[in-house]
């Protein structure tokens, strides 16, 4: 606690790298920086590890929001990753198009030639009246355990600002190539978020042909889009400058994880692994999600080559690429490495024993999901005990879906995340432009990195692996 590095290696992953979106090239940045950390510490066997393919490579290099008409304002906005720039600085009318059926396309149909459209309705925004940033209690702890309930996240989702405008029937696809047909410029959308808080993300399609085939698609901050919306419903006209500039190249396509680990003893040719994924959404610098997961695994390396403890397994970290685009960086690695018995296993499978995650934010470590193995439960109350001081100490029924330990678990193996207080990560951080630096907290990233690290090391000390959950077609890959 007194000598970690761990804020170190967050601030040079936010703050000296920047975002990291999977396929730019602050991600090749990044994982160069972070294979040289690996050496550093000691590690052996560390590569920048190919995995597969991603599509071309996506850069923002330039981006300047306007509106001219009926007064002049900046707009704070971000364009979605994988979409195109626009063809120097333009000027054109904001114009409200909001299409739910097919039907609704005729009313537009030879009117949006040269304009940005506004295609979603404004956000419904408020007052905030309760704390934004929480620390789990005894309730929601208890939900953990008993029913396998996160009453945060279902409180969360009832709030208006999270809520998305319902669905239409016509296609991302059909919409995007209607507006291309009628030569519209750009698409603005309405941010999920309030108070300046943007949340982004990108396109599935990051193809070059995908990225051809759509238009600049730009999220904007609610606050800002709902006054230009509520002048253009009421007949003002709105006048906007753009200028969005992407570079795209058609280089090197593939995607890398980054790997590292401290040789085993006697059962060296067995597997205990950590870690964190490395990428990131492009608005932010990527800090809670998930440079602070990150920095925490390589810290838990660290502390546990300088200690000089010996494991008996070998443990690897893995630094992930791509989890934003569904977690396509673990499943890759764990596909090629392990297999899954439904496909067919390597040897590597049966050497297995367990995988540890961290990827929700900032937040203390209090305990762990079992991931439906409910064999875990006494041995990971026994590994709590001395963290009990630090509020560490809830054996959780639920099953997080959502991170690269699902990868693992998929394919049959114990893979598995820690239970973290969610200070601001649903609220302002995650996937967002506030993601930053100045939102971690360090006291629970060191915490945070001596919990990884010593069930790193009680995992690869134990006379047998992990128990694993009896196989199912759940847990048999995909």
């Amino acid at each position: 606690m007194q000598r970690s590095e761990v804020m170190e290696y967050a601030w040079h992953l936010t703050d000296r790298i920047g975002p990291r979106l999977s396929g730019s090239s602050n991600i090749r940045q990044a994982q160069q920086w972070s294979k040289l950390t690996m050496d550093e510490i000691g590690l052996s066997d560390t590569a920048i590890d190919y995995w597969g393919e991603h599509g071309v490579r996506w850069d923002l290099e330039y981006l300047s929001l306007h509106m001219i008409e009926p007064d002049y304002q900046p707009l704070l906005g971000f364009p979605l990753a994988f979409t195109p720039g626009l063809e120097g600085k333009v000027r054109a009318q904001a114009v409200k198009v909001i299409i739910r059926s097919k039907e609704d396309l005729e009313q537009y149909r030879g009117k949006l030639n040269g304009a940005i459209i506004l295609t979603t309705p404004p956000r419904q925004l408020g007052p905030r009246f309760e704390a934004q940033a929480i620390r789990h209690g005894e309730e929601s702890l208890g939900a953990f355990e008993r029913a396998g309930a996160d009453l945060n996240m279902a409180k969360r989702r009832q709030e208006t600002w999270m809520r998305n405008p319902p669905r239409g029937q016509v296609s991302t696809a059909e919409l995007e190539a209607f507006y291309k047909a009628e030569g519209v410029l750009a698409v603005f959308q309405a941010a999920r978020g309030g108070d300046g808080t943007i949340f982004v993300s990108g396109r599935r399609d990051r193809s070059l042909a995908g990225i051809q085939n759509s238009l600049p698609n730009l999220a904007i901050a609610a606050e800002h889009y709902n006054r230009m919306f509520r002048l253009v419903d009421r007949g003002v006209p709105v006048s906007i400058e753009a200028e969005v500039r992407i570079a795209i190249d058609e280089g090197d396509t593939g995607e890398y994880n980054v790997i590292g680990e401290i040789k085993g003893s006697d059962l060296a040719d067995e597997l205990v692994m950590i870690g964190g994924h490395l990428d990131s959404w492009h608005s932010g610098t990527g800090a809670t999600d998930n440079a602070s997961g990150s920095a925490v695994a390589l810290e838990a390396m660290r502390i546990l080559k300088a200690s000089g403890l010996e494991p008996r397994r070998t443990i690897r970290m893995a630094l992930w690429s791509n989890e934003e685009g569904g977690l396509r960086g673990s499943r890759g690695y764990v596909k090629k490495t392990f297999g899954n018995p439904r496909e067919g296993t390597t040897p590597a499978w049966d050497k297995f024993s367990v995988y540890f995650n961290t990827d929700n934010g900032t937040g203390q470590v209090r305990g762990v999901h079992l991931q439906g193995n409910e064999q875990l439960a006494d041995l990971f109350a026994e590994w709590m005990i001395p963290f009990h001081g630090d509020r560490m100490q809830t054996v959780s029924r639920f099953s997080n879906t959502s991170t690269d330990h699902v990868a693992f678990d998929q394919a049959g193996l114990p893979g598995l995340q820690f239970i973290q207080d969610r200070v601001e990560y649903r609220t302002r951080t995650h996937h967002t432009n506030m993601d930053v630096y100045d939102k971690l907290i360090e006291d629970d990233l060191k915490i945070n990195a001596v919990v990884m690290a010593s069930f790193a090391y009680l995992a690869a000390m134990r006379d047998e692996r992990i128990p694993r959950k009896p196989i199912s077609t759940e847990t048999s890959g995909q």
